[in-house]
């Protein structure tokens, strides 16, 4: 009988598949809810771990809030020049709202490390 497994695999070619590897990452595309607030803060609290301070939290939320905003403001700016006004308004208004929640966040001192915080 002869038999597709090979006795044995070489060096180079072990390291190749190694290296060409794609790493299996857990799905959220079809997670409940709790599942991915589960997923979220199993990633932030490890990476909070990292840093020994709660200044990583704003951090993250400072990142977490410029990406939301950069996000909105690309909406508003694809409605706009689409000619939908109101669509493109509303975009607007929000990206608003979240450069204030921004600035404000900033503003929150939250200890010797936090280089976000302005000196006045």
């Amino acid at each position: 009988m002869n038999s597709s497994i090979p006795d044995s695999i070489s060096t180079s070619d072990l390291q190749n598949l190694i290296e060409t590897a794609t790493p299996e990452k857990p799905s959220m595309e079809n997670a409940t809810d709790e599942e991915m607030l589960n997923f979220v803060v199993d990633k932030i609290e490890a990476l909070t771990d990292e840093f020994g301070t709660t200044f990583s939290y704003k951090l993250i939320a400072d990142y977490c809030i410029y990406k939301l905003f950069e996000h909105h403001n690309e909406a508003h700016s694809k409605y706009f020049q689409d000619r939908e006004e109101a669509a493109a308004l509303c975009w607007a208004r929000d990206a608003g709202h979240l450069q204030v929640i921004g600035t404000t966040l900033r503003k929150i001192q939250c200890g010797p490390t936090d280089f976000l915080c302005p000196e006045d």
